[in-house]
């Protein structure tokens, strides 16, 4: 009896110091996102395009009161493993933000790698990410954090992009036109 009383107390002590682990755990990724965070706004040395991935962003009408913007970022040039991104909107500080700004690679279990040619989803080689927000209006800032590390995760290289974007419905474009520019590509 007293073995059996033993085993459950050690058993309830044990998963009580796991609980307590986890909420570390999301402590520490917490104030990763947070640090971040004032990375981005700290920063003052924003780059229009990369040399090491193609990064893109589009705009989509999801509502008549709703936007969806989509941080695209594939085609990487080097191998690049556990990438966090960051994206922020319109300037809103963390002191009167009321949510959360889109992210991936920072709360997941899961670690992003963009490799050249290479796609397996099992261990997470995959060909592209994408980070995407909700906006009200039609026209949108982003500051947009990527980082990521080389193979051996000692080398932390960060990126840091500002990007206005606009829905554009369609409507044509104002202005001349190259009507030679599609018979180029079809015409060597």
């Amino acid at each position: 009896m007293r073995k059996w009383t033993f085993i459950i107390i050690l058993a309830l002590i044990l998963s009580g110091c796991q609980w307590f682990d986890n909420d570390d755990i999301d402590e520490a990724k917490f104030q990763r996102y947070s640090a971040y965070y004032t990375s981005i706004f700290d920063n003052d040395r924003f780059v229009l395009s990369s040399e090491y991935y193609d990064l893109e962003v589009v705009m989509n009408k999801i509502s008549e009161a709703e936007y969806r913007y989509d941080v695209i970022i594939d085609s990487p040039k080097i191998a690049m493993y556990a990438i966090e991104i960051m994206v922020v909107e319109n300037n809103i500080t963390p002191e009167v933000a009321n949510k959360m700004m889109p992210t991936i690679g920072i709360f997941e279990n899961v670690e992003y790698n963009l490799i050249p040619y290479q796609v397996n989803i099992e261990k997470g080689y995959v060909k592209g990410l994408i980070v995407n927000g909700i906006s009200e209006k039609p026209s949108i800032n982003l500051k947009i954090m990527v980082l990521w590390r080389d193979y051996a995760k000692l080398l932390v290289t960060r990126e840091f992009f500002e990007v206005n974007k606009t829905f554009n419905d369609g409507t044509p474009i104002e202005g001349p036109v190259d009507e030679n520019e599609d018979d180029e590509e079809t015409n060597p």
